[in-house]
Order: C-alpha cells, then structure tokens, then sequence
C-alpha cells in the first residue's frame, strides 16, 4: 500500500520563501508530496504580508496599477492586510485591449518569482537529502483572476487571455528548472464557484477553463488540481451544503482530463476557511463516488486548527473508510491567512496524520 504524504497547498505566514521552504522541510520533510515556495513575495506598507500572499489578487493588484492598459472602474477597498476587506471589495478593472490582444499586455510575475525561489528549493533540498522532491508552482486559471476584478460577461470573455498568459509564464518557468524538477498546481476556485452556480448537468462548463489552461502548457509537464472554495480574509467564497457538486465537479475534470498531461493530484477541499471540517461522516459520504485515475493522488484537505488531533484522526478514519484506502493529507487551502504560531501547529499535524 502508497504511504499517506502531505500536500502543502501553497501559501505560508513565515517571514520569506526560503524561511517558508526550510520550516516545511523541518516539520515535513521526507512526507512532503512537493514543496511549494511558500508565496510571500515583497513586504511592504500596503501588504505587509507580502506582496504574493493574497495570491490571485497579486495578479489584480499589478493590474490595478498598470494605468497603460487598464481603466479603475472602482478602487479597492483594502483592510489593514492589505486584502480587499470582503468579496464584494475589490477592485473593478476595464480593459483597455481586446482579449484576443490582452494576453501581450500582462505580466503576472509568476515567472520572476519561481526563478528566484528555485535556486533556494534546490539548495535546502540537497541539504535535506530529498533528491526526489519536486518543486511546485500554483498556477490559477485565467478566471480565478478576472471573476475578482470586472463584471461577470467580461471575467468570461477575458478568462483565456489570462489563461494564456499563466500558461506562457508556467512554460518559461520549465524553461529554466531542471527536466522533471516542477510540478504545476492548478487552483479552481472561480471554476468550482461557478459550478456551484449551474444546474447539475452543466457542471461540465465550468471545467473548460481548467483544460484549456492545462491544454496550453508544454505536453509532460505533471498537473495537480487544488479544488479550493475560497479563503479571503479567512471566509470561504462557497458555502456547499454538501459535497455532491464538487464530486461531479472533479469527476466531470478528471473525465476531460488531456491525455498530454499527468494529472498529479485531485486535492479536495474538506473545510471551509475559519469553519472547520464536520465530525459527521454522513458529509464524507458522496467522496465515493469521486472517480480518481489509477496513478492519481486524492489528496484530503481537512486539517485544521480548530479541530484537536483525535478530531482530525476520526475524519481522516471516515474518509479513509469511504475511499477504501489511505489518503494524502492536507489542509483545504494554504496557510497564509494564519498566523505563524497556527501554521507551525498546523505543519505539525499534519505530518503526525500521515502515519
């Protein structure tokens, strides 16, 4: 039987990426699926918690700055994190090219960061003997961002042209890592909200975002997914009652899945940002029928800092007992909401729960 690994899914509060790096291996070392840099990016007055850690909105910020090619409808209203201080906050953008054009006219430094943070993956990876751990990337689709910042017609018009560009930086990203050293973590919180929003037998339309992303990054290149419900400020963008839409959600993805690409991990979100995961093993149940390909990590996002470790233990023995096997470990979105103390907690348990 697959030992159970440990998925960080991306963000981290710690102080830069190589702190980030070095305290993941530290707490998880040999159970680490792959090490993501902890996206922080740039301290500053504006976001003191780094210029990188609201991910998606990183990309919303440098276009909300970029006068040249973008008109502000409406400024963001920003909380002392530097975060739009709601869902409904945040800045509204209107282009000023077409989508078939808009793509020459991005830059979300996806790139730039990754070239800065491999050297330092590869160092503490060598120095922690790991010579088969991989360095991840998340990538969000090109909805993840334009759902943030303009109306709805127009986030599903611009949509491809900011897949595009994410695929463009995620290829010159392979361009300079060593062969088979990077994988790529695509995260679909616009993509599940949306599906969340049609009628079962649409739910297929959501997924069509996430492929032609996919679809657009050099063939080999492996892919995992983070199903993510949302985590601004500590508040879930989606709410489900149950998991049944988010089931068909992922099967109707892994079902189009490109044959070009290895699908890495099906990471399945399990909280909903502050609200811990329930202890009830009737909301685990529709998990069984969540169709993962053989070679195919499902990963559990369910650790969480409100729930004590036997909590944790007793919703990882139903999971376990629907899926009819051992599964990966992970918290339902990354850490960079939190403070240090909890992520450093939440590291700890995590790695206890992969034995």
């Amino acid at each position: 039987m697959t030992k159970r690994t440990a998925l960080l899914v991306g963000s981290m509060p710690f102080h830069d990426e190589p702190t980030a790096m070095a305290l993941a291996l530290e707490h998880l070392g040999e159970h680490l699926m792959t090490l993501p840099d902890g996206e922080i990016g740039e301290r500053t007055e504006a976001c003191p918690g780094g210029s990188r850690s609201a991910w998606v909105q990183a990309i919303i910020d440098r276009c909300e700055a970029d006068a040249d090619n973008w008109t502000v409808v409406r400024r963001a209203r920003r909380n002392t994190d530097g975060y739009p201080a709601d869902y409904e906050s945040g800045p509204k953008l209107k282009p000023k090219h077409r989508p078939r054009d808009m793509a020459d006219h991005l830059d979300f430094g996806w790139a730039a960061a990754a070239r800065q943070s491999y050297p330092e993956f590869v160092r503490l990876r060598r120095e922690a003997g790991l010579d088969d751990l991989r360095f991840q990337v998340g990538l969000p689709t090109g909805l993840g961002a334009t759902f943030g910042m303009m109306s709805p017609p127009a986030a599903l018009r611009y949509a491809g042209a900011f897949s595009r560009r994410m695929a463009q930086e995620a290829n010159e990203i392979l361009g300079f890592v060593e062969p088979g050293d990077v994988v790529f973590q695509v995260e679909v919180p616009g993509e599940l909200a949306l599906a969340h929003r049609l009628p079962k037998p649409l739910i297929g339309l959501a997924v069509r975002g996430v492929i032609g992303l996919v679809d657009q990054i050099e063939p080999g290149a492996p892919v995992g997914v983070h199903l993510c419900f949302g985590d601004l400020n500590n508040k879930a963008l989606i709410k489900p009652s149950s998991l049944d839409k988010a089931v068909r959600f992922a099967n109707a993805l892994v079902a189009r899945w490109p044959t070009s690409h290895e699908l890495a991990w099906v990471h399945f979100p399990l909280a909903e940002a502050v609200d811990p995961p329930p202890l009830e093993r009737r909301y685990y149940e529709p998990l069984a029928d969540l169709h993962v390909p053989s070679g195919t990590r499902f990963v559990a996002g369910f650790v969480h800092p409100r729930r004590t470790e036997d909590e944790l233990r007793t919703i990882r023995s139903h999971i376990e007992a629907i899926r009819g096997s051992e599964v990966d470990i992970a918290s339902s979105c990354g850490l960079g909401r939190v403070d240090e103390e909890t992520a450093l907690r939440v590291l700890r348990v995590t790695s206890d729960l992969t034995n």
